[in-house]
């Protein structure tokens, strides 16, 4: 899923104002536009490309993220979908332009609207990937009359009053308006006898399982993108696309920075000073650790590459392992005079051998704060 260079198929420059955007845009539009170059595959996939570039660079929201490095085909982070898309008006004028003004000329394809589902994954799951399933209720072309709304797909004739443009002239003194056509709607069609499986509507109402692969190292606020799952579009317009929200649960002791795996890990402080061989957990097998005689709280151990993958990098980060010293809150009486003695070879023991483990002084309250 390689990033497209959404500026360079607009004509712009990176730092072009949203006006200066929405002007390159209205003119490739115009240009490559289906009904202007009919069975033209290349001038369609361009249309496409346009499109799909404006859906980005037209919204500052995501014009940031895809700035940042943030938005990627089939990966986002913002919002998708027909409602706030910046296309809305801006389609409408452009296509406006081209008929004249008013009128539509005819049933144009209409992309199908978006579906937007939320999904919470573990924090094993999005670290690691996983396969879901998501059951949705989705608008399919209907089959029978092959979403021509007509019986058969043929009960179909064109518009008398328009004559199959969709729109009708009226001049006015040195002026002409142009509007639809009341008697089809700006179809430019007259459907006349609908189909009884969709009731004239050329699309069905139909429950689907969509089961897709979740890459490892997804975060929350990641929106996937399925390309065609979402309703079916109109007079054959393309289906819209399907939007995955994932929300990540927490972990109860393994935490993200980035493409790092965060973990802390609890010694006594008898390893912290004599050392030792200690396990690190991972999302997979533990790591050994080797600890040094003396090893400091606070210390930071790094395992490259051990971390978290990233989906639009293809990168892996690393396990970061925080070390942290735990201090006994309680002492048997041996434990206490074995301490004490260690204070009095050392000289600390004239002024810390008193005070119990339990009121903060003598030799515990001296260890604590060496530790702390």
């Amino acid at each position: 899923m390689a990033s497209k260079d959404y500026y360079s198929i607009l004509g712009v420059a990176r730092n072009a104002s949203q006006d200066e955007i929405k002007k390159s845009y209205r003119k490739l539009a115009m240009k490559y536009h289906p009904d202007r170059n009919p069975g033209d595959k290349a001038a369609e996939a361009q249309f496409k490309s346009i499109n799909e570039a404006y859906e980005v660079l037209g919204d500052p929201q995501k014009r940031s993220l895809f700035d940042s490095g943030g938005f990627t085909e089939g990966f986002e982070h913002g919002s998708a979908g027909q409602a706030g898309s910046p296309f809305g008006d801006l389609f409408a004028d452009v296509f406006s332009e081209f008929f004249g003004g008013g009128g539509r000329g005819g049933p144009h394809p209409q992309q199908g609207e978006h579906i937007l589902r939320q999904v919470e994954l573990s924090f094993e799951e999005a670290a690691l990937g996983r396969e879901i399933s998501i059951k949705l209720s989705r608008w399919e072309s209907c089959s029978p009359c092959s979403g021509t709304g007509a019986k058969n797909g043929k009960a179909v004739r064109v518009c008398s009053t328009c004559r199959g443009t969709g729109y009708i002239r009226i001049q006015q003194g040195f002026f002409a308006v142009q509007r639809a056509c009341s008697a089809c709607g700006g179809e430019g069609r007259v459907v006349t006898e609908t189909c009884t499986n969709c009731s004239g509507r050329g699309r069905v109402s139909v429950e689907r399982t969509i089961t897709r692969t979740i890459p490892a190292g997804v975060s929350s606020g990641v929106r996937v993108r399925i390309n065609g799952e979402g309703h079916a579009g109109a007079y054959g317009g393309p289906s819209g696309d399907l939007y995955i929200d994932i929300t990540v649960k927490p972990h109860p002791f393994f935490s993200r920075e980035g493409d790092d795996l965060v973990v802390e890990k609890k010694i006594s402080f008898l390893q912290a000073i004599f050392g030792d061989d200690v396990e690190i957990p991972t999302l997979g097998s533990p790591l050994p650790l080797k600890l040094d005689a003396g090893t400091q709280p606070g210390s930071v151990r790094r395992f490259r590459g051990k971390g978290l993958a990233n989906p639009q990098t293809r990168q892996v980060g690393d396990l970061v392992v925080r070390i942290s010293v735990e201090i006994p809150t309680k002492l048997t009486r041996e434990q206490r005079e074995i301490l004490e003695k260690y204070a009095a070879v050392s000289g600390d023991g004239g002024t810390h051998g008193t005070g119990s483990s339990q009121d903060g002084g003598g030799i515990f309250s001296k260890v604590k704060s060496i530790f702390e």
